[in-house]
């Protein structure tokens, strides 16, 4: 079975919010629950806070939305790929 993979579409840091707010697209499946994510370059694990609530946006696009640990910012790029630990 392949793992989930995330690309990492858009990346906000909202003072206010607990951490990094990373929008992006979902391949071979969807996640359930919260997932535990490795940067595919370095092998970093990505620490994922929570999955915010979807926008119309995200709804229209099929993007998903997580909150991600501000101090794993040095994974956190447009363009980086993602994959979910089994």
């Amino acid at each position: 079975m392949t793992a989930v993979e995330f690309h990492v579409n858009e990346v906000f840091d909202i003072a206010a919010r607990g951490g990094l707010i990373v929008v992006g697209s979902t391949r071979n499946g969807d996640f359930v629950g919260i997932p535990r994510l490795r940067d595919v370059a370095s092998g970093a694990p990505i620490r994922v806070l929570g999955v915010d609530h979807p926008t119309p946006r995200t709804r229209r696009t099929g993007e998903t939305i997580l909150v991600v640990d501000r101090a794993d910012g040095d994974h956190v790029a447009v363009g980086r790929l993602w994959t979910a630990e089994a």
